[in-house]
Parts: C-alpha cells; sequence; structure tokens
C-alpha cells in the first residue's frame, strides 16, 4: 500500500483549479451581453469541476483515515463537513436577511424565507426544481439562494458515500471497492443521460444525475493511493495538463445549457480534463505554475466565500436595477462580492474551521441560527412591518398592485372558480386540469360553444371572453391546456374530452415560441378534421426593457413621483418585441392556406394611428403583469376591443376570410 500521506500534501494548483471554478461561475452569472451571446456562457460547468474537487479530495481524507486507522470516525466526518460549510453559510444568510427585508416584494420575500430554510436541510435542489418550474417562474438570477443547490448536492452525496466506502473498505480491500465506485459511476452516468432526455430540468438538480461526477474525483482519489506513479512521466505528463486546460476552456466558451443536454455524456470531457489536470499536473509544468501562482491561489482559497456571497449580491443587485444592468454595475457587484469574501474567509470561514472548540462552535451555530429562524417566522407569520422602501412604493403606485406573483396569481381565479375540486394555478399549469380533461362546461342548449386552446395565453383570452360574456352572448367558453413540450400527447387528450366534443368552435390561442410554425400545423392537423369552426389568433404583444420589471414598472420607478402614466402607452412601442409582427404575418398565411379565421391579438393592444401599445388601461391600471400576460384588468379591456372589432360576430365557417 502506498503512503497516504504524499497523496494528501498540499498541492496549491488545487487551489488554482478552484479559482477558475468559481471565476467561471460568476462571469456566467453576471451575464455579460457580446453580440447575440454572453461572456462565457459554458460557466456554469465551474460548478462541475467543484463536484469532482470535492469528491477526490474528501475521498483521500476518508481513504487516508481508514487505512491509518483502520476506520472512519462518521461523527468526525460530518464534525469536519459543518465546520467547512456551516459558518459561511450562515454569515451569508445573516447579511442576505435585512438585505431581502428592504428589497424584495412580499412574495419574493415568503420565497427567499422557504429558499434559507430548504438551504439549511440541504435540500434546496428539490426546493428549487419545484419552485422554478412552475410556470411563470421568477429569473432564477433574481434568487439569492438559488446557487444552494449545489451544496445540497454535495451534503445529499456525502450522506450515502461515507457509509458505504466504510462498509466496502471493512469487506473488501480499496481496489474492490474501487470497481464498485466505477460501476456506480458509470450506472449514473447513463441514469443522467436519460433523465436529462426526459426531463433536463430535473435532472439538472438530481443527485442521481450528478453523483457521476463526484464518484469521478473519488475514483480519482482510490487510484491515486494504489498507484501514485500510474502513467506519470513522459509524454503524457508533459501534454496532459496543458491538453486538459484548453477542453475545459473551449467547453467553457461553447456549451450552452439552454441548447446542450447536460449532464450527460456530453459533459464527460469537462470531468476528463478535470481529472487529467488533477491526476498530471506536477511542479515545473507550466499548467501547474500558474495555477499555483499566489494571485490564483488566493482566490482558489477565497472560492467557497465567492461561491456563496456572489449570488446574492447579484440577485440583488439585479433587483434594485432599473433595466439592464450596465458593466459599471456588473463591476460594483463583483467588488462587493470581493470585499465580503475576503471579511467572510478571514472573520468566519477560516477561524471555525481551524480555531473553534466544540462547544463554542455550537454556541455560535446557535447563535447564528436564532435570528435567521426568527426572521424566516416574522415572514412566514406577516409580521414584518413594511419597509421605508415598500411604503414608499405602495404610494408610488397607488390603486396598482406592485406585487407581479398576486396579479399574476388572481389571473388563474377565474379558472380555479370552475373546479371546485381541484386547484388551479401556475403550479400546475403546464398540463391540462382534470376539468379540462373531464368535464362538460357548456350547460346552454342554446349557445355556440367556444373551446379555446393554448397554453397561459389561451387563459388570458378566456379571461378576457369571460369576463365580457355580456358582449359575447350568444357565446359559451370553455378552455384546454396545451403545452408545447408534451403537444401530442395532449392533443391526443384533446380531442378524447367532452367540451372538444360539444365545441362547435376552437380557437387556437398559445403563446408563439421558435418551433411555433410546426407546433401549429400539428394542432391544426388534429383539429381540423372535427369539420368545427377553426379560428387562429395571431400572438400578443411583447415587451422587454431587460433587467428584472416589466415595462409599467420600470416605467413608473424609473420616472418616480413624476411618472405621467398617460405617456406610457405612446412609449411602449420603443420596447415591443419585432419578432411579434414576422410572427403574425406568417401565421396569418398559415391561416389562409388552412382555409381558417384568423384574428390578430396584436390589434387589441397595439395602434400605428397614433402610435401606441396598452400596456396602461384607460383606469390607470396595469394591463400586463409581466412582459407577455395580460393582468384581469387588461384582460377585460382586450376582450372589449375584441367585441368592438367583431370578433366571432358572424358566423365562422372554414372558408370565413382572413381578418
Amino acid at each position: 500500500m502506498s503512503n497516504p500521506n504524499h497523496a494528501l500534501a498540499y498541492r496549491p494548483e488545487i487551489d488554482g483549479m478552484r479559482a477558475i471554478a468559481v471565476v467561471s461561475v460568476m462571469i456566467y452569472h453576471l451575464k455579460i451581453s457580446i453580440g447575440d451571446t454572453t461572456l462565457l456562457k459554458g460557466g456554469f460547468l465551474g460548478v462541475d469541476l467543484f463536484f469532482v474537487l470535492s469528491g477526490f479530495l474528501i475521498t483521500q481524507i476518508l481513504i487516508r483515515e481508514f487505512n491509518t486507522s483502520g476506520s472512519i470516525s462518521i461523527s468526525q466526518f460530518y464534525w469536519r463537513r459543518a465546520k467547512r460549510i456551516l459558518p459561511p453559510l450562515l454569515a451569508v444568510m445573516l447579511v442576505s436577511l435585512p438585505a431581502a427585508w428592504i428589497i424584495l416584494l412580499p412574495s419574493e420575500l415568503e420565497r427567499f424565507s422557504l429558499s434559507l430554510l430548504s438551504a439549511l436541510a440541504f435540500i434546496s435542489n428539490a426546493f428549487w426544481f419545484f419552485e422554478l418550474s412552475e410556470y411563470g417562474a421568477q429569473s432564477g438570477l433574481l434568487q439569492p439562494f438559488l446557487h444552494t443547490w449545489s451544496l445540497a448536492i454535495e451534503e445529499q452525496y456525502y450522506i450515502v458515500f461515507p457509509p458505504l466506502l466504510i462498509l466496502l473498505m471493512r469487506r473488501w480491500s480499496l481496489r474492490s471497492a474501487l470497481w464498485v465506485m466505477v460501476a456506480a459511476a458509470l450506472i449514473s452516468l447513463v441514469a443522467s443521460e436519460v433523465l436529462t432526455e426526459l426531463h433536463s430540468s430535473l435532472s439538472f438538480y438530481s443527485p442521481t444525475s450528478r453523483a457521476w461526477e463526484l464518484l469521478a474525483g473519488s475514483i480519482l482519489a482510490a487510484l491515486t493511493l494504489l498507484n501514485p506513479t500510474a502513467l506519470l512521466g513522459g509524454v503524457l505528463q508533459r501534454i496532459v495538463p496543458a491538453l486538459s486546460l484548453v477542453v475545459f476552456f473551449a467547453c467553457l466558451l461553447t456549451f450552452d445549457l439552454a441548447k446542450l443536454p447536460h449532464p450527460g455524456i456530453l459533459t464527460l470531457p469537462v470531468i476528463l480534463a478535470t481529472c487529467g489536470m488533477i491526476w498530471f499536473m506536477k511542479p515545473g509544468d507550466p499548467v501547474t505554475d500558474v495555477l499555483a501562482s499566489r494571485p490564483v491561489v488566493y482566490i482558489g482559497k477565497l472560492s467557497y466565500s465567492l461561491y456563496l456571497w456572489h449570488f446574492p449580491v447579484f440577485a440583488f443587485g439585479r433587483l434594485t436595477t432599473l433595466g439592464s444592468p450596465p458593466l459599471s454595475d456588473m463591476v460594483l457587484w463583483v467588488l462587493v462580492t470581493f470585499v465580503l469574501s475576503i471579511a467572510s474567509y478571514y472573520l468566519v470561514e477560516k477561524p471555525f474551521r481551524f480555531n473553534v472548540a466544540p462547544k463554542r462552535f455550537a454556541l455560535a451555530l446557535c447563535a447564528a441560527l436564532l435570528p435567521i429562524v426568527g426572521g424566516m417566522a416574522l415572514i412566514a407569520t406577516g409580521s414584518l412591518s413594511q419597509t421605508g422602501r415598500m411604503q414608499a412604493l405602495a404610494a408610488l403606485y397607488g390603486q396598482n398592485e406592485m406585487d407581479n406573483t398576486v396579479l399574476a396569481k388572481a389571473t388563474w381565479g377565474p379558472l380555479d372558480v370552475l373546479t371546485p375540486d381541484e386547484e388551479i394555478g401556475s403550479w400546475n399549469a403546464l398540463r391540462p386540469s382534470n376539468h379540462e380533461k373531464t368535464g362538460l362546461w357548456f350547460k346552454r342548449d342554446d349557445s355556440r360553444k367556444m373551446l379555446i386552446i393554448g397554453d397561459s395565453h389561451s387563459k388570458d383570452l378566456f379571461n378576457a371572453v369571460t369576463s365580457n360574456s355580456d358582449l359575447f352572448p350568444e357565446f359559451e367558453f370553455a378552455r384546454f391546456n396545451l403545452h408545447r413540450k408534451s403537444l401530442q400527447e395532449d392533443l391526443a387528450t384533446l380531442v378524447q374530452t367532452p367540451n372538444f366534443a360539444a365545441a362547435d368552435v376552437v380557437v387556437i390561442a398559445p403563446r408563439y415560441y421558435r418551433e411555433y410554425k410546426g407546433a401549429v400545423t400539428t394542432i391544426l392537423a388534429a383539429v381540423k378534421p372535427s369539420g368545427k369552426d377553426v379560428v387562429l389568433l395571431g400572438p400578443t404583444a411583447e415587451f422587454d426593457v431587460g433587467g428584472a420589471q416589466p415595462l409599467f414598472d420600470w416605467y413608473l420607478q424609473k420616472s418616480g413621483a413624476d411618472a405621467n402614466l398617460a405617456d406610457l402607452n405612446a412609449l411602449a412601442p420603443k420596447f415591443e418585441d419585432p419578432g411579434v409582427k414576422l410572427r403574425e404575418e406568417t401565421l396569418r398565411e398559415m391561416a389562409t392556406e388552412a382555409q381558417v379565421t384568423f384574428y390578430s391579438r396584436r390589434d387589441l393592444m397595439c395602434s400605428s394611428a397614433p402610435k401606441s401599445c396598452t400596456v396602461v388601461t384607460p383606469d390607470g391600471l396595469k394591463a400586463m403583469y409581466d412582459d407577455t400576460h395580460w393582468t384581469l384588468a387588461g384582460a377585460k379591456l382586450f376582450g372589449q376591443r375584441a367585441a368592438e372589432a367583431g370578433w366571432f360576430s358572424t358566423e365562422l365557417t372554414n372558408l370565413t376570410p382572413t381578418q
């Protein structure tokens, strides 16, 4: 057996690798625009590098302890993990709580409180999967503790791995344990590939899909202890570190999380490159010397604090920036992150990791947890009074609701009222409700029955016509949810529903995404053979000012007390997505070709003379709660305009000319 102390000698280049990982993640989260892309769009892979390093270093410690004493103390292992993980995490929470209280809106503050609880329980990967999977969820970049999902993955791994390693090494040799780790890594890799294909978001946050990355580090640790000189020397020693670094940076520059399946086989080059650097780097090698240089190592030592601090700083920065954050703001965020990280490292991380006795550690832990838990309890009970900022915003917004989450939730209310035994909301908006699948919503014999199909935009149209039912007296209305990711399955269900069988008119009213041409063709092919009248709606107008706020909120907060909401509708066309007009023309042509009726939703919102788009109703209310969806007040107004424009007022047939 090799000397375990040799494998655990301090290697400054490992801290250099940590520096690469944390800087990559920070740049990725800044989202610095370069043309049509962002700087270091694959920077999220820094987390994967962290996983490998973590598996490598901790497995070395565990195996060394077993080789030295014949056993592994689980209590001591978790004691070391607690000293390493908890003090800096609690410090970030303590500072973030008052910042959240000042900055966040009520719904955001409630979510923030739950995110703290999930981070403390190391289940935030599960929490954020469910939270961000809700339809219309707020951007992950605005969630101060989203990044703790990776800590949860690591701690879940270390709940399972050490006891299994003890069991394996007591029964078999390290070599046998190594083969079990290899088999487990291969199973996890295959599982990640399958799960990523089935549900990419679930795979991203799943410990099953991430275990093979941590196991890669554990396997490497076992190999270094079994044969620390294998493959060292010669040509591999000279080229692998540089080649590995090139591969890693190539992936950082080219990987796009939105377009490539991750984690899975495509992540393998990053993991192998990380392992290659760990195994082959040695003093005197150019890559090793750069990574072991003092400035790089210093950043690596700060890496845990930098990782913890950067995301809350960036998120709070975005939430308090009107519009797209300028580069100067991002530079400030980075500087604040480094200042807080350095202070945290020297005042919290180092002392509690190396110099604090167990009793003092426990007292400090309780002292930190008390205000954190107390703050969460106050948030949960609604006992926190409004801050000066919230009071000022409330005065500025007047009759308008400043919390768009509240407005969004209200738009699901009309559908929820129709389903007394089933809650309808954004949490289940990606699939048809049971009431939509099995219920018959039409009650009158003398009515024309209209079924509105699509995603949440069809919900907005349903609200528009049902809130103006007196303007459409001959119609009854029903709605069925279609989601683009399960379109074929949803359509197969749709044509079997009682509402579809009874409907005289089917209105296609989704939001139109990148693949909209194929989706519309598929929908038309499913509903036209029924012989029903079919209406294809164009897209709604969409607006984007950049940043966290929709157009209405951006304008009101930017203008302050001088805001004149009457001017906002005239300003709105400057911020309209130009792609909407292009999609509308294409859809108009598709309707003509398919011989179905076409109506323009955009025309309900925007006019060319005078040039304006309605984001504020005549009563001064928000017409949209985000960049694309109508509020109830907006739906009421646009429904009235649809009636005035003669929508559905003439007999619809498959030969009706497009309008």
